[in-house]
C-alpha cells in the first residue's frame, strides 16, 4: 500500500545544485531532502489512521524507508512494518477500501483516510523537499 510522490518543477534547482556540488554530495543532499519529506508523509499518515485506532498498533507500525534509487529515480516509501504479532499491514487495506462479508458490504471508519492523507500530505511534502533543496542553491 505504498504510494509515491513525484516532484516536478525542481529540475532547475537540481541543475544548479549539480553545478555547485559533486555527484556524491548532490546525492547526499537529495537523500536528506527526501528523508525530510518522507518523515512528513509518515506523520501525516499516522495522524490519518489515528482516527480509527483501537489498540494503536496500526499507528505504531507506520514507517518510512531510506531513500534509494529504483529505475533511475530516488524514491522513499512510506508504509507499514510488521514483523511482530500485530502485522497491521495485512489489515490496512480492509480499513482503507472496506470489505464484503457474507453478501454484506462494510464501510469502516477508516474508509479512504489514507488516500486523503496522501492527497493532502503530498503537497506539503513536495514543498518541504523543494525548500530543503533551494536552501542550498542560495
Amino acid at each position: 500500500m505504498t504510494e509515491s510522490v513525484k516532484i516536478t518543477g525542481v529540475e532547475e534547482t537540481l541543475a544548479k545544485l549539480e553545478q555547485k556540488f559533486s555527484k556524491r554530495k548532490l546525492a547526499m543532499v537529495e537523500n536528506q531532502a527526501l528523508t525530510v519529506a518522507g518523515r512528513y508523509m509518515a506523520v501525516t499518515v499516522k495522524k490519518a489512521v489515528q482516527g480509527y485506532a483501537d489498540t494503536g498498533a496500526t499507528v505504531k507500525e507506520v514507517t518510512d524507508t531510506k531513500p534509494r534509487i529504483i529505475g533511475g529515480e530516488r524514491i522513499l516509501k512510506v508504509g507499514w512494518e510488521g514483523d511482530g504479532s500485530k502485522q497491521r499491514w495485512r489489515l490496512v487495506h480492509l480499513n482503507e477500501f472496506g470489505y464484503t462479508r457474507f453478501g454484506r458490504t462494510y464501510a469502516p471508519r477508516g474508509l479512504g483516510k489514507i488516500q486523503g492523507a496522501y492527497n493532502t500530505g503530498s503537497v506539503g511534502a513536495m514543498a518541504l523537499q523543494a525548500k530543503q533543496l533551494r536552501k542550498l542553491v542560495e
